[in-house]
């Protein structure tokens, strides 16, 4: 059985290219969980099997795998580093307690890498930074860990002195543990090191001194000894290590070849030794209230499900991290979410490919659920008399939207129950009716995200489909109040006839505080049983608003008066009202759209800077600065996401294929009046009042 203490939960992140997948393969290898090495894109990878990745050739998913060192079971979480797929990366970082960000010794810190960096850095997790592709031609590993340096606040320290670099790269020693790795790639069957060799004893020992001195200025005690005796042991070395590293004051920067592989058994022992086990982490917090989870075995069960992946052969494989209780296959739990009963099937850990059965998972741990029949990506599983929803990191919105177009009759409710199951499965995708155009929608987080959603509905449903015209995810908002408006429904039809009325105040909030409603009856003119049918009345009608059928964002509605019959009045009048008393004040209170705008990083040769800015400009973007490196140039810019559509053609044809960009949610604006009145135009919008 597994304590608390022996399990590292590892979330493996970086830019796309930058080396993840292979680390992990690297790492699976050495722990001799796989028989051989695996590479990205290998058929014979326990990663990246999907034909949809083979054929992308990069990670799609998040994927855990569970491997044992030195004692300790390590569940490393390799995630996709595609922008297009950051909700996977960003779920699976909201389960695990550390994170290891890979940056590429070759092309330093990426958009990827910065947005990894900022995730950390704002969950304040204990992390390891892995310089990958040592033995690159091209790499520069001073001027890399400079860079990320520079986009840290957090101090950073150098964990090994690398035995060459680029071609004549052969391994690495470690500084802390005095072990070194070189001369030979690492194997299952090589674990131990050699010594030190006496040419880099002086490189050594230099690093060490740096590393004492990084490790003391976190610690006053340290600091103070260190002052005092002029060295630190080895053993408060390795504790101080860790202390700072658990209250992210120091970040240690490991360096390695995943495909040789060298550098791997350093890591997996940083790993060991510097990252906390679950048990050593702040508790998990509620989504609402103040009620929290320790990592305790004995506590009450609550398990987070953090990614779902449905398997042709073996059906569906729910991916779980266990907060608290411990978690056993045929027992029964509740969705805190919805109140739904669920019985656990089997729980396995390992690879994909090779499995285990696993007996029952402890707190802090994180295993596969075989044949989750109600459970979806994001809820949380727990104990029927003491519910639990935890509290995850917030998902990226969706910036792209298009129609799915189907070919042939009567495959629309294929289509759909199919695109349902692939929603489960990515907590990024959103697919939705609407009840206007009744045209099938599909909102995502980017152009490729959606264009692998469909090349996986083919696959699946074997239909013909195709995605339709862009549509942009545009929003309405209030730019002014208004006050004791009222929404009435009174209709007497012989019998029991229906009667509600409210009134509210409407006022605009700031920008991204979404929908608040706020309840200020008084002297019972609304029974209190009618309040959450304004309410629910009102929510209903913000998802289409009044200029062109967007939901509602960034306002308050207050209630503060109404009347009621005592016969007639009911939950559906009171709905029906209050949804009314939201249209009217909409209608009052200056009513806007919103657009998204987009964060635009485009990497370029210099001799195409000008171009490239132009188009920018063009586009009515906005150039908010531009960084040299070498002969590359960096432009960063904020640009309306609707004129972003045919972006990437444009880029390849300004600098003959040499460039490229990321593209990730920024925030919403307003539009300008040429823009409103296209897009209300174009969405054909027409505000009806319900009759009585």
């Amino acid at each position: 059985m597994t304590i608390e203490g022996e399990i590292r939960n590892v979330a493996v992140l970086g830019h796309k290219g930058s080396g993840k997948t292979s680390l992990v393969e690297a790492a699976l290898y050495i722990a001799r969980v796989t028989p051989r090495l695996g590479k990205a894109g290998d058929r014979a990878s326990g990663l990246d099997d999907s034909p949809e990745e083979r054929a992308h050739s990069t990670t799609l998913e998040a994927r855990p795998v569970t491997l044992r060192w030195n004692g300790a079971k390590i569940n490393l979480v390799d995630t996709p580093g595609e922008a297009s797929f950051v909700a996977d990366a960003r779920l699976a970082l909201g389960a695990c307690d550390a994170a290891i960000v890979c940056v590429s010794a070759r092309d330093g810190v990426q958009t990827g890498t910065e947005r990894a960096l900022t995730w950390v850095r704002e969950l304040r997790m204990p992390c390891l930074v892995l310089l990958t592709k040592m033995d690159d031609p091209h790499a520069r590993p001073d001027e890399v860990i400079a860079d990320v340096k520079h986009h840290l606040k957090t101090p950073i320290t150098v964990m090994e002195v690398p035995d060459g670099v680029g071609t004549t790269f052969h391994g690495v020693i470690a500084v802390r543990t005095g072990k070194a790795w070189i001369d030979r790639p690492e194997a299952p069957g090589a674990t131990a090191g050699v010594p030190v060799p006496p040419t880099s004893r002086p490189r050594v020992d230099e690093a060490r001194a740096h590393l004492i001195d990084d490790v003391a200025g976190t610690d006053d005690a340290l600091t103070e000894k260190y002052l005092s005796d002029g060295d630190l042991s080895q053993r408060e070395l390795d504790e101080g290590a860790r202390r700072a590293v658990d209250d992210c004051k120091l970040i240690p920067v490991y360096e390695a070849s995943c495909t040789m592989p060298s550098g791997i058994i350093a890591l997996l022992d940083g790993v060991v030794d510097l990252l906390p086990s679950p048990w050593e982490r702040p508790a998990f917090a509620a989504a609402s209230g103040d009620d929290v989870r320790e990592a305790r075995s004995d506590g009450p069960l609550a398990a987070i499900v953090f990614k779902t992946h449905v398997d042709p052969h073996a059906g569906r494989l729910s991916y779980v991290r266990v907060i608290s209780g411990t978690l056993r296959p045929d027992a029964s739990v509740v969705v805190a979410s919805t109140g739904q009963k669920e019985r656990i099937g089997a729980l396995s850990q390992g690879t994909w490919k090779e499995t285990r059965p696993l007996a029952e998972a402890v707190a802090g741990d994180i295993c596969a659920v075989a044949k989750l029949k109600v459970s979806r990506t994001g809820d949380t599983l727990g104990d029927e008399r003491r519910p639990f929803t935890a509290k995850l990191p917030a998902m990226p919105p969706a910036l792209y939207a298009r129609t799915l177009l189907v070919e042939g009759k009567g495959v629309e409710d294929k289509a759909a129950q199919t695109l349902q199951r692939i929603c489960e499965e990515d907590p990024g995708l959103v697919f939705k009716h609407d009840p206007l155009s009744r045209e099938m929608l599909l909102e995502g987080l980017g152009a490729l995200h959606l264009d692998i959603t469909v090349e996986r509905l083919r696959k699946r449903a074997s239909i013909d489909c195709r995605l339709g015209p862009p549509r942009i995810a545009y929003r309405e908002t209030v730019r002014g109040r208004a006050a004791s408006v009222e929404g009435k429904l009174k209709k007497q039809t012989g019998g029991h006839g229906q009667f509600a009325v409210c009134y509210i105040d409407l006022e605009p909030l700031p920008r991204g505080s979404g929908f608040v409603f706020e309840d200020a009856i008084v002297g019972g003119v609304i029974p209190r049983q009618f309040i959450p049918s304004v309410e629910k009345g009102v929510r209903k009608a913000l998802e289409r608003g009044v200029l062109a059928g967007y939901p509602v964002v960034d306002f308050k509605v207050r209630l503060v008066d109404g009347k009621f019959h005592a016969v007639d009045s009911s939950d559906a009048a009171f709905q029906m009202a209050g949804g009314r008393a939201l249209r009217a004040a909409l209608q009052a209170s200056q009513p806007a759209l919103l657009e998204p705008i987009a964060k635009l990083q485009v990497t370029v040769p210099g001799d195409y800077l000008g171009d490239v800015i132009g188009d920018i400009n063009a586009r009515g973007g906005r150039v908010t600065g531009t960084d040299g490196e070498g002969s590359t140039s960096v432009i960063e810019a904020l640009i309306p996401l609707a004129s972003t559509s045919d972006y990437e053609p444009k880029l390849t044809s300004l600098t003959s294929g040499r460039g490229t960009f990321a593209l990730s949610f920024d925030h919403y604006d307003y539009c300008s009046p040429f823009t409103t009145d296209k897009v209300v135009k174009e969405s054909g919008f027409k505000h009806v009042d319900d009759e009585d």
